[in-house]
């Protein structure tokens, strides 16, 4: 996929401390339902663990798609990661 602004302003809030609030309580949303819907609705339990826990680690898997913008996050921390020749 292409980074696009769209994509990086997503990212960066999904990263940021809303966006790690958002998807803990979006997973949590999704246990709720799970269980309080029944039937195969239980399939959606393991999504929202999921969720919780990137919100509790503060990592953002939607960033896994663009490794631009992950290089560019690693240059930032370590500007030696990408030394021209």
């Amino acid at each position: 996929m292409k980074l696009t602004p769209a994509n990086r302003k997503f990212i960066e809030f999904m990263s940021s401390n809303l966006g790690r609030v958002v998807r803990g309580l979006l997973g949590v949303a999704l246990i709720v339902s799970a269980a309080t819907m029944g039937e195969w609705y239980w399939l959606l339990t393991p999504l929202g663990v999921f969720m919780i826990f990137t919100g509790a680690m503060g990592y953002c898997p939607a960033g896994m798609l663009f490794p631009e913008y992950k290089e560019e996050k690693i240059t930032e921390k370590f500007p030696s990661y990408k030394m021209d020749k």
